[in-house]
């Protein structure tokens, strides 16, 4: 996977810029709006990087923001550019090359937060950002010269699309779930101004109000003799600018909510609502027409009756797509539309695109899967980018070997990735909700921890093909860590309650419970050492004791014989007996978030999030081996590591 990154000019790149480490991919799915950087090639943002991928050959290309993760992405088809924000504070916008991934300019303005729009213009150098809280403020560069040409600022408004017109670049519409605005750019020599034109949208039932309604009162009389019908603002005795924009409380006409527009090759407006009407509006009067639905047979299962999500223009009318997994096709003549079924995808669909060439269409799920539909080809779709189900709640790599990595979302889904190239190999589902995953060190198996205290076992020696082999139930409580040592003798599954289970971690022992260690509550992390030249795992528990704001650390240890005297070593309850596992108590002057046994297992190395730097603690040699002993507080700070 090629990668290209964007260099920051603090004084920090250049040590980024002299690490030994490199990303060789990246894999994420979009939680925004997929966009076509050339016929051939999609791009999105995702975490840190922006990705590219090649339609055809599924080959990725990704590009990194050294400031942290990237806001807003657009692209500029003609000139090959992406345009990006990040988001920290006082955030600027990047515009690179593409392919070659370098970066051609970048853009500081007077936001604070955050960019939440950027929209390049079809001709010419223009670039159009919103940004939120507490500018909301509009504004138009040329990108080419890295300079604001005008701005607007809109207090309390948040606009959810805001797309040039592709016939027209100083016409630019803004719209939200409340409004649908034109914007003119108005040019006198060198000087840009922004003028804004509002539409008057329809209620709420696709009626318009009379705006003498606002006016005057609702019931006139038909009897003038006591004078001339005052207006409500009159009544209430204002006078000035206030009296030309009363309104009383409970005179309310809700409006149509818009979801989505789109532009024709008229520089007219096709705009979705909310409550599922379609809306004409002229580009130059902004007068707004109601579509009417034109009378057919009603569909079986009500699919008809759509709120669009999404809409693009297509001739003689726009496809658009709803939350039932289907593309309509709405043909318009004059006011009235129909509809018809044009393609059935397997999830809602969220975003629809035409590429530069208006030969394919893009097509983009809820959960972030991507296909590509191509006109006059068979077949027609192509699944480019399958997401996963929910965001990533673990990852390790595949023991034995070298090849694979495996991931696990909070619904349940195991991904198995090729380490190469990242390519997708395969998945298995759980569908229940899901922690922690861990790989087997000694065997090819995995290890996923569930919400409802179980832990699912893995066979994955055919990678192509994982099989669930076991299932065991530990806990009424969530499987919070799952730990294998390093000889993969044991898996150590923890719980939020302070319960240690100790399982062999043998496929051929059917992963048989042995028993369980009670610890501290709040546990954070499981550490263990497990060395060739001795006969017993020793495992460290890091808990947190908010009430003292210290932390304790519970050493015990598991010889290697246990599968073999298991009955003798727990009590009734399956406890292990303290005798045996020889446990000891310590605890820090200082709340630790992370603890690991050096290999020797006479140190261990912490890292507090109040210092900026790893500390080492030694184990004392004089301690007792009674749980009745007072708890030892260990020397910090002997060794210090840099």
């Amino acid at each position: 996977m090629a990668q290209g990154r964007e260099v920051d000019d603090s004084p920090y790149s250049v040590v980024a810029s002299n690490a030994s480490l490199s990303v060789r991919w990246v894999q994420g799915f979009p939680k925004q709006n997929v966009h076509f950087i050339n016929d051939s090639t999609i791009c999105y943002p995702s975490g840190n990087f922006i990705i590219f991928i090649n339609i055809a050959t599924k080959k990725k290309t990704v590009l990194q923001c050294m400031n942290g993760i990237v806001g807003v992405v657009a692209t500029n088809v003609p000139y090959e550019v992406v345009a990006f924000s990040d988001r920290k504070l006082k955030p600027l916008i990047y515009i690179y090359n593409f392919p070659g991934l370098t970066k051609r300019i970048k853009l500081k303005g007077n936001v604070l937060l955050d960019y939440t729009l950027l929209a390049f213009s079809y001709c010419g150098n223009y670039l159009a950002s919103y940004s939120s809280l507490p500018e909301f403020e509009l504004a138009l560069w040329n990108w080419e010269l890295g300079v604001i040409l005008c701005k607007k600022s809109q207090p309390g408004m948040d606009v959810s699309q805001m797309t040039f017109n592709p016939m027209n670049w100083r016409q630019l519409c803004l719209s939200s779930p409340s409004s649908v605005t034109v914007w003119t750019i108005e040019r006198s020599n060198q000087e840009h101004y922004f003028k804004a034109r509002p539409a008057k949208l329809p209620t709420e039932d696709g009626s318009f109000f009379d705006e003498k309604d606002l006016i005057f009162p609702n019931s006139l009389p038909k009897d003038l003799m006591y004078g001339p019908v005052l207006p409500l603002s009159a009544i209430a005795g204002l006078v000035g600018e206030e009296a030309e924009t009363f309104r009383p409380k409970d005179d309310l006409y809700p409006l149509l909510h818009p979801t989505m527009h789109c532009w024709t090759p008229t520089s007219d407006l096709y705009v979705g609502c909310e409550e599922g009407h379609l809306l004409l509006i002229s580009g130059e009067t902004l007068k707004v027409t109601v579509l009417n639905k034109a009378e057919d047979i009603p569909s079986v299962d009500g699919r008809h009756l759509i709120s669009p999500i999404t809409i693009v223009y297509q001739k003689g009318g726009v496809l658009a797509s709803g939350i039932d997994g289907f593309v309509y096709s709405f043909i318009i003549k004059d006011s009235t539309y129909r509809i018809e079924d044009f393609l059935e995808v397997e999830q809602p669909v969220e975003c629809l695109m035409f590429s530069p060439s208006y030969k394919m269409l893009l097509i983009q799920t809820d959960k972030g899967s991507v296909y590509i539909y191509t006109f006059g080809e068979e077949p027609t779709l192509d699944k480019v980018l399958e997401a996963c189900d929910g965001q990533f709640q673990s990852i390790d790599f595949i023991t034995p070997g070298n090849e694979y990595c495996i991931t696990l979302t909070y619904s349940g889904e195991a991904c198995i990735w090729c380490l190469e190239d990242g390519a997708f190999v395969s998945r298995i589902n759980l569908n229940t909700p899901t922690t922690v995953l861990a790989c087997s060190p000694s065997s090819l198996s995995v290890a996923v921890g569930t919400v409802a205290g179980s832990v699912h076992f893995f066979d994955i020696q055919d990678a192509k093909s994982p099989q669930e082999v076991h299932k065991a139930f530990l806990s009424e409580s969530s499987i919070q860590l799952l730990v294998y040592d390093q000889r993969g003798l044991y898996l150590l599954a923890g719980t939020p309650e302070g319960y240690i289970f100790i399982i062999n971690a043998k496929p051929s022992s059917s992963f048989e419970v042995l028993g369980f260690v009670e610890v501290h509550k709040g546990i954070l992390q499981i550490s263990t050492v497990s060395v060739l030249e001795t006969d017993i795992v020793e495992v460290m528990v890091l808990s947190s004791l908010p009430e003292t704001e210290r932390s304790s650390l519970e050493i015990f240890t598991l010889p290697i014989i246990l599968p073999q005297v298991s009955a003798k070593c727990v009590n009734q309850r399956g406890s292990m007996r303290s005798e045996f596992i020889h446990k000891f108590l310590y605890e820090t002057e200082h709340s630790l978030s992370s603890a690991v046994l050096s290999f020797q297992s006479d140190r261990i190395y912490g890292f507090c999030s109040e210092v900026p730097y790893i500390c080492s603690y030694l184990i004392p040699k004089n301690v007792g081996q009674n749980l009745s002993l007072p708890s030892f507080i260990l020397a910090i700070k002997t060794d210090t590591l840099y």
